[in-house]
């Protein structure tokens, strides 16, 4: 069965990018999915202290709530990211628990070793949702390198994205006309593309 986590990395619960998170994972349901979801401002998630410890066996050191991240990120087959859009990048939070991913490159890059299951790493595949304030659709373009990198270091080569501007009222995304089916869509969309990625590997 294919597994879906969803990471909600808003600080505002509840907020846009929470909302488009949970239609993405009803579609995800609605496709045949088991879902997993992350919340992280619930999480106790320090930010990289760039002390090179992964360097060494490609594990991060500190104690925190990262273990239990790093094998919900590295074993599932789908990863739908939402978190919104502060001064052009991802928020804080989200980009904290990217951040800490560094282990996970040191693992590839300098130690040659596998993050995800060499048997399915060619369906793993990413939705990434997004909403911004500002009143300029460029300002999602620093958002989508940091979403690049963090996928590409994930196995995850293909990604859709959803971003949504002119976001900036708690809610406001439920008054887009299409951004909640959209988002459902996608979510469905996503399971179908793991499961036919799948299905041509074992034929």
């Amino acid at each position: 069965m294919v597994k879906i986590l969803g990471i909600a990395g808003s600080p505002r619960l509840n907020g846009n990018t929470a909302i488009l998170l949970e239609e993405a994972l009803k579609g995800a349901r609605e496709a045949g999915a088991t879902v997993n979801k992350i919340v992280v401002c619930n999480r106790e998630i320090f930010p990289c202290q760039a002390c090179g410890d992964c360097r060494k066996e490609g594990e991060c050191t500190i104690d925190d709530a990262m273990d239990k991240v790093y094998s919900l990120t590295t074993s599932s087959h789908g990863i739908i990211l939402a978190a919104p859009v502060y001064f052009n990048s991802l928020n804080a939070q989200t980009k904290a628990l990217i951040d800490r991913h560094q282990c996970m490159w040191a693992r590839k890059a300098l130690l040659g070793l596998d993050v995800t299951d060499p048997e399915t790493r060619h369906a793993r595949r990413g939705l990434f949702l997004s909403t911004a304030g500002a009143d300029d659709p460029r300002a999602f373009d620093g958002a989508l390198k940091v979403v690049d990198m963090f996928f590409d270091v994930l196995d995850i080569k293909y990604y859709e994205r959803l971003l949504f501007f002119r976001m900036d009222r708690k809610g406001a995304i439920k008054e887009h006309p299409t951004a909640l089916r959209n988002a459902f869509a996608a979510g469905e969309h996503l399971v179908v593309e793991i499961e036919r990625s799948l299905g041509e590997k074992r034929v």
